[in-house]
């Protein structure tokens, strides 16, 4: 008698076994799969989240909601409720789609940026007449020096969208403009007339991009006590006028937000003469002479520049 087992009953047990085996691995193929979930676009996420309802009521009637729901990729500096608030708008019935446009195009970069990648410098948004300045520090990242992100890296199917604390307004003033709205720097603004022409050519320049410490007319009826106003507006002693006021400027921009990654003399206007900064107990920029000046206002966003109200005249 034959103990081998009968070749068609053999070839149906290997079959039976082969489809086992494959119906089993398959089941194990699938199991392994992880479905990703379909991602909405940034329109969609800024709407399932009831902390941007002002932003997608905004959006919404500026027109701009088929734009960011195009390709891009767009990186999104997003204000929430809060922050239009902190802005002081606290309604959208006074602002049409002319006003709101350039407003939130300058809160829109092409490309997409996560936070890791952030580095301190000029960004251009899609507001083509309105820069954005990051700075990047210990804290965390700002921008134009007073709008902290503080939470970052929200994702899109197009794109990425970072929160922020405060809403980014396109200037409309150059620095010259600022000082001269302002009855507090009127001293400023007569010594700068006063001064050689170049002076008030560079602060009303809107290709420049400067730092200006303001003093107000307090700081400068101080400096009067010992160098009196006569002697600094005599014609002799106008190269003297200019090189004091050139001594408040630095040429590029400078925010409140960038002066913790700043180490060493900083280079002034007066190409002769450098500013350094103390931020123990206040932010305060040390003038040659003159010694420490605190910064009272910071971050006044001109066309052309930035402003820091400081208290002293600095002396080169």
């Amino acid at each position: 008698m034959s103990i081998l087992p009968n070749p068609g009953i053999l070839k149906q047990c290997i079959f039976a076994a082969f489809v086992a085996f494959s119906i089993s691995a398959c089941k194990d193929d699938d199991d392994d799969k992880t479905v990703e979930p379909v991602k909405a676009d940034i329109t969609a996420v800024a709407a399932a989240d009831p902390q941007f309802s002002t932003l997608v009521a905004a959006l919404t009637k500026a027109e701009l909601v088929p734009t960011l729901q195009g390709a891009g990729p767009f990186t999104v500096f997003a204000p929430n409720n809060a922050a239009f608030t902190k802005a002081g708008i606290t309604s959208l019935n006074n602002l049409n789609k002319d006003a709101l446009t350039p407003i939130l195009n300058s809160h829109v970069v092409s490309g997409s940026v996560k936070a890791a990648d952030v580095k301190s410098g000029t960004v251009k948004t899609v507001n083509a007449q309105n820069d954005i300045y990051l700075s990047k520090n210990a804290d965390g990242v700002f921008i134009n020096g007073n709008i902290k992100v503080i939470a970052t890296d929200v994702s899109a199917s197009n794109g990425i969208v970072h929160v922020i604390d405060n809403v980014i307004i396109p200037p409309t003033k150059s620095l010259v403009e600022i000082a001269q709205a302002d009855t507090s720097f009127s001293e400023l603004v007569s010594l700068v007339l006063a001064a050689d022409p170049a002076v008030a050519a560079a602060l009303s320049s809107a290709s420049s991009g400067l730092t200006v410490f303001a003093p107000t007319n307090a700081a400068f009826r101080e400096l009067y006590k010992t160098t009196p106003k006569a002697t600094l507006l005599m014609a002799s002693n106008r190269a003297l006028l200019t090189n004091v006021l050139l001594y408040h400027v630095i040429p590029s921009r400078v925010f409140s937000t960038d002066l913790p990654n700043v180490s060493g003399p900083v280079a002034t206007a007066n190409t002769s003469a450098t500013l350094t900064f103390d931020l123990a107990g206040g932010a305060k920029v040390i003038g040659k002479t003159s010694g420490a000046s605190t910064i009272t206002a910071a971050n006044i966003l001109a066309t052309n520049g930035v402003v820091h109200v400081i208290n002293k005249v600095l002396m080169p």
